[in-house]
């Protein structure tokens, strides 16, 4: 098939490092950037040959010819583009947290269901090889029935309150301090993993928190949450922005099954206490973030008409599921969590 025309909406961290991504994959001619910032778009084309930039979204979709819309914008600003690229007939691939907020994830997903147009969401971690072997030892049954599983976010991010950040293009805010909900954006990456890990969507989410250690969000910077999964495992995740130290490893990630248990980077297998196999996973990770297979998976999708590894379905099952865990911690009663199929 002839190369698919890509432009980048949202030149923060992750759009930049977007820009080699397609730009070196042969299914993609990178054609556009986009930004509010006018200096910022037009210093990244420049600086890698990008044919078109724009400050405005609507004057790229009606100008550029595009096939495929790249979506980097600030986590409570995704829907916009989102729902505009579909309905420009674009494929759509946005960034995780799906949605920040449950209003902004329905209308997304009334989107995408209104469209035959491919998408895609960042949950990178799926793309990291040591996920991906955990999620084979469960979906091929040698864990057995999944009944628990727990990871966690733990970042310091005092970083994110640096003045710099102040963009005077969406209100002279930082959208860090004023909107960021570590569940939503820090844990719906461990959540997803363990909603992908369990074979099995959240029904239900509550949790606590609270503002000790990083007051200058406007949201707790101290999240945990439990929630309840349909096959009848129970997940909780962790998500805080305010530790000292280093970042624990593997996520403290846990997984329980009736035949075997993954923690500390290890599967095992045995009888009780008693290991009769234990294998060392470690090695399978990676540092840093696997951006290049994650843009192949979804540019293959559309390319072999398949569903991407991670949908805009499973993108709002794992946003919901965090949005209402931290709607529960403030309003401490559990939270029903909706289920979104195509």
């Amino acid at each position: 098939m002839d190369q698919l025309r890509v432009g980048i909406v949202g030149l923060g961290n992750n759009g930049t490092n977007f820009i080699k991504c397609y730009g070196e994959n042969p299914r993609a001619e990178l054609v556009t950037l986009c930004d509010l910032r006018p200096d910022r778009a037009q210093g990244l084309a420049n600086e890698h040959g990008v044919e078109l930039a724009f400050t405005d979204l609507a004057q790229t979709l009606g100008e550029a010819e595009l096939d495929v819309l790249s979506v980097h914008t600030p986590d409570h600003l995704h829907a916009d583009p989102f729902v505009a690229g579909l309905e420009a007939g674009c494929h759509v691939f946005v960034e995780k947290p799906m949605g920040n907020t449950m209003e902004d994830i329905e209308r997304m997903v009334a989107a995408a269901r209104a469209s035959d147009r491919k998408t895609a969401v960042g949950h990178i971690l799926r793309f990291n090889p040591f996920c991906t072997e955990v999620h084979r030892l469960c979906a091929s049954g040698e864990m057995g029935e999944i009944f628990y599983l727990e990871a966690d976010y733990i970042h310091n991010l005092f970083g994110q309150a640096d003045p710099v950040r102040i963009n005077p293009q969406i209100g002279n805010i930082n959208w860090y301090l004023e909107y960021e909900k570590p569940m939503v954006g820090g844990g719906a990456h461990q959540l997803d993993l363990l909603r992908w890990f369990a074979g099995s969507d959240v029904v239900e989410a509550f949790g606590y928190g609270n503002s000790i250690a990083f007051p200058a969000m406007k949201n707790n910077d101290c999240m945990s949450a439990v929630f309840k999964m349909a096959s009848g495992a129970v997940a909780k995740v962790t998500a805080l922005y305010g530790n000292i130290g280093p970042r624990p490893e593997h996520n403290n990630l846990e997984v329980y099954g009736t035949k075997g248990t993954i923690r500390g980077g290890k599967f095992m297998r045995g009888e009780g206490h008693d290991l009769t196999e234990e294998v060392d996973l470690t090695d399978r990770a990676i540092g840093g973030h696997p951006y290049d297979p994650e843009v192949n998976d979804f540019l293959d999708a559309i390319a072999n008409d398949r569903r991407a590894t991670c949908d805009a379905f499973d993108g709002a099952n794992s946003a919901a599921a965090t949005v209402l865990a931290a709607e529960a911690i403030v309003s401490g009663r559990p939270e029903a969590v909706p289920i979104y199929a195509p």
